[in-house]
């Protein structure tokens, strides 16, 4: 689905998150720019990796994901996705989740980094897409 570099390196960001908390890590240390800002909705804007570090929820270890679409306008990708993300011991923190997201990328790493969903729809029967 990709279609242009920066789809590629956020498609191969969110996809490449697990199995482990380790590896969730690993990837994000890898993909965004030690200054990268991320918002999600209700939580604090945090500035930095170990900031994001901080916010993840303590044994977060996977994330699956089905994207609906992906845009590029110059350094910025949108991608839509449903994603369910879970611990390590299996148990879920989201659920067929829709998200709609906008990634601004330099020098091929993510530099900032918006999600926007329901927060009071984090678990869902059934994606409804």
């Amino acid at each position: 689905m990709p279609s242009t570099d920066g789809e590629h390196i956020v498609h191969d960001f969110l996809t490449r998150m697990g199995p482990t908390p380790a590896d969730v890590r690993r990837t994000m240390d890898a993909f965004l720019t030690d200054d990268c800002v991320w918002q999600n909705p209700g939580s604090p804007v945090c500035r930095g990796k170990q900031e994001i570090f901080a916010l993840l929820p303590p044994g977060f270890a996977r994330l699956e994901l089905r994207f609906r679409h992906m845009a590029t306008a110059g350094e910025a990708v949108l991608a839509e996705r449903i994603e369910s993300m879970y611990l390590a011991d299996g148990t879920p923190i989201a659920l067929n989740l829709k998200v709609m997201a906008a990634f601004e990328l330099r020098n091929g790493r993510i530099s900032a980094w918006r999600d926007y969903y329901d927060p009071t729809r984090l678990i869902s029967e059934s994606p409804d897409w």
